[in-house]
């Protein structure tokens, strides 16, 4: 394999440093750069879903058995409408065949434990070069090709020649450790309410990763407000089972879009990567295992034909955003229909809804739709 191009990689979040694992195995050279520290990147408090595409992905570049020590599983998924309190259990009984023997729905990750084991492995390979903002710059190298991951509202892509498709949702998210008491072990809820999805996931025995959406006016007074207070307003709106004891983090808030960004016809050779390319509601927990998709398709292009011309890398371009348009298309339709037909108080809408919930609990290809999308997505069998 040819190591002579040199790529450079903008942002060093997950799809970032993913990104220069993965070519950095085909002998590219790679050079990473963020505004933040390494230390910076990597103490965020932020939690991820790891579904069984993300599985197979991580095995694919030999990281998941580097991950799996600070992965949480979980065997179940409780969905729920608290307007029409109706609800359905998901479990691996619901699975493909495929992946029931893995006795697990999806993992549950931090994101520093995360961003370590990635940044060991950048630390082990000899053709990955990282840059803070508090080095020097690589200006004397010239690049065949940069990647951009800099996240969804980054300064650095707003020069870019692109079209820009987005949407407010008006909602922020707030995600804080709860420790809990009452719970059912590896079980992960997903609560549809008229202001917004709240997301529980399973990070330990009694220790749950809290994603509260509502809107961005009542997402700032819960930010603001006291620690007691936001327990108690947690606690009223939680599965009765549950007893929160405390808050074992800080609380931080993040906003909510959809957006998806397509290249005018040019010759640059620059693609956006991950939250740069696209973002969803965070509903369904499909964002960073989308991005990581992204990574995967480039690396398979490359790793098939290696181009050698700049007519083969402007070609690249265009390949790689056809091939991921499906899958981004189908998530982004998935998570906005969700929005729009549970988070609302609509009347007419009510009947619709207890009519699903009655689907899923009484057909189980009903439950397998549902599992499919969300830990396999619409490319799961091109991922080897």
């Amino acid at each position: 394999m040819n190591n002579y191009l040199n790529f450079k990689i903008v942002g060093s979040g997950p799809s970032g440093l993913l990104l220069a694992i993965s070519l950095a195995k085909l002998n590219f050279n790679i050079y990473i750069t963020d505004l933040l520290t390494r230390e910076k990147l990597i103490n965020k408090d932020k939690t991820y879903a790891i579904t069984h595409s993300t599985r197979k992905i991580l095995s694919k570049f030999n990281l998941w058995s580097k991950l799996k020590s600070y992965l949480y599983k979980f065997d179940s998924l409780s969905i729920s409408d608290s307007v029409t309190s109706d609800f359905t259990i998901l479990t691996t009984s619901d699975l493909d065949k495929d992946i029931c023997s893995l006795d697990t729905i999806g993992w549950v990750v931090k994101h520093s434990d995360l961003m370590n084991v990635f940044f060991d492995e950048v630390d082990n390979m000899d053709n990955i070069f990282f840059k803070s903002s508090l080095d020097l710059s690589f200006d004397d190298i010239k690049f065949d090709y940069e990647f951009v991951s800099t996240g969804a509202n980054s300064n650095h892509k707003k020069n870019r020649n692109f079209i820009d498709i987005r949407k407010s949702y008006n909602q922020s998210c707030l995600t804080f450790e709860v420790l809990v008491r009452g719970n059912v072990p590896r079980r992960a809820y997903e609560i549809f309410r008229k202001e917004g999805p709240l997301a529980l996931l399973p990070l330990d025995k009694n220790k749950y990763q809290i994603i509260w959406t509502a809107t961005t006016s009542k997402s700032m007074d819960r930010l603001n407000s006291s620690k007691s207070f936001l327990l108690d307003n947690l606690s009223t709106i939680l599965p009765d089972n549950f007893k929160l004891d405390q808050i074992n983090s800080d609380i931080n808030i993040f906003p909510v879009s959809l957006s998806f960004r397509l290249p005018i016809f040019n010759f640059k050779k620059v693609v956006f990567v991950g939250d740069s390319f696209h973002t969803f509601h965070p509903v369904g927990g499909q964002g960073l295992n989308t991005c990581w998709r992204d990574v995967n398709v480039i690396y398979d292009i490359f790793n098939k034909n290696v181009p050698v011309s700049n007519r083969a890398l402007n070609i690249f371009k265009y390949k790689y955003y056809f091939i991921r348009c499906l899958d981004i298309i189908s998530t982004i339709v998935v998570t906005d229909s969700l929005i729009q037909f549970f988070a609302n108080n609509k009347f007419f809408l009510l009947p619709f809804r207890k009519f699903s919930f009655l689907l899923l609990n009484k057909f189980i290809f009903m439950r397998r739709i549902i599992l499919n999308h969300m830990t396999k997505s619409l490319i799961f069998s091109s991922i080897k």
